[in-house]
């Protein structure tokens, strides 16, 4: 039987985005108030929670892949996520696992049996819309990061959804 996701970005949608700058450890990650008791929520719906993330610090000797992995673990833990990929990459190494490339998803989905007709894909920028729309799955935009609304205008593909921050994710997924 397949089940419903809901795919998250993890820098201004679960934690604060942090521009021009990377959370490196563990004492600069800063969880939205909210994020804990709608995760909960989801889960309770059947919702298995996959985070899939560029990290690109990694690569770039920014973050310490150690502090990474801590910084996974903790989330992982505290709000009860089923599974963190992430891409280490820059822009130029032409990976197949950096969005909006979908590998990740793509891996996430076959791993979990996930429908992508019942999941939703959580993200603040456009990259996160073209992977969720590379394989039929329903954006969110949440404007808690680093996707202004105004920047939408210049977008050729637009959101299913847009949403001021997670919190309001119930209203539209009941």
């Amino acid at each position: 039987m397949f089940k419903k996701a809901l795919f998250l970005d993890r820098d201004g949608v679960i934690n604060k985005y942090i521009p021009n700058n990377y959370t490196k450890k563990l004492s600069e990650l800063y969880l939205f108030d909210y994020i804990s008791k709608v995760l909960k929520y989801f889960k309770r719906k059947g919702f298995k929670l996959i985070v899939i993330t560029n990290q690109a610090g990694i690569n770039k000797g920014i973050i310490n892949y150690k502090d990474f992995v801590l910084i996974s673990k903790y989330l992982i833990h505290y709000l009860d996520l089923d599974a963190i990929y992430f891409c280490p990459h820059k822009d130029e190494d032409n990976c197949q696992c950096r969005k909006p490339k979908n590998l990740l998803l793509k891996k996430a989905i076959q791993r979990f049996n996930i429908d992508p007709n019942l999941s939703y894909f959580v993200g603040d920028s456009y990259r996160d819309l073209l992977i969720a729309k590379s394989l039929h799955i329903k954006f969110v935009l949440v404007l808690s990061g680093q996707t202004k609304l105004n920047d939408i205008n210049n977008w050729e593909y637009k959101p299913d959804y847009i949403i001021k921050n997670l919190k309001y994710l119930i209203r539209i997924i009941k």
